[in-house]
């Protein structure tokens, strides 16, 4: 079951902390608040990819070397309230909500883009846009521009919407799962798949086989 508008703000007030949805700052409700949805602003930190010298990441490295890769890799741009990030066409670049979320443990929640922006050619999430009963920080844009004109993006512009779905309380919070990477962080985060462990079983194995000649 989807909640609606009502349902929504009854949460957000809720005097109980375990069921209580966290959205804040939320600086104009009666702009932000829809049917069955809440949106969400656009924040004042980018991390866009850059190309570099560098030819692959080579998923066999270690997790400390793949960072300082991934770190030559991307560029790092903070923009000012009034000043805008231009995103180019074909451009790829990560950035995060303005709000800090937290999900109860008997919710789940999408983040989806706002149709006016899709009708412009951004699209605001690649996969990611699930988000785990249990989950706390501010939430990953990953933004394409697919359209044939650079579109400029202002912190504090409502991007996305946020949607929240009924489920059974969850006894795996997002926090406590055990290869959490994201939970808590409260501005855009890169990419951490070098952490996760099917790298490490690959590396165990590379270094098995090469051990054996």
């Amino acid at each position: 079951m989807i909640l609606n508008e009502s349902q929504i703000l009854e949460r957000l007030l809720d005097p109980d902390p375990e069921r209580r949805i966290i959205i804040t700052p939320l600086i104009r409700p009666e702009e932000q608040f829809g049917p069955t949805s809440v949106d969400l602003r656009l924040g004042t930190d980018f991390q866009v990819l850059t190309r570099s010298n560098i030819t692959h990441l080579d998923v066999v490295k270690s997790p400390e070397q793949l960072s300082q890769d991934m770190h030559k890799c991307i560029t790092s741009v903070k923009v000012n309230p009034t000043q805008p990030f231009v995103l180019h066409p074909g451009e790829f670049a990560l950035a995060s909500t303005l709000e800090y979320i937290r999900v109860p443990l008997d919710l789940a929640a999408r983040l989806e883009g706002r149709s006016t922006w899709g009708r412009l050619g951004l699209q605001i999430h690649a996969t990611a846009g699930f988000v785990d009963p249990g989950f706390s920080g501010a939430l990953t844009f990953e933004l394409s521009n697919v359209s044939t004109v650079p579109i400029q993006l202002y912190p504090g512009v409502r991007i996305s919407q946020i949607c929240f779905f009924q489920s059974v309380e969850t006894r795996l919070p997002y926090d406590k799962k055990r290869f959490t990477k994201y939970s808590g962080k409260m501005s855009t985060a890169a990419s951490a798949f070098f952490r996760d462990p099917e790298y490490a079983r690959i590396r165990e194995a590379q270094e098995a086989l090469t051990y054996q000649y």
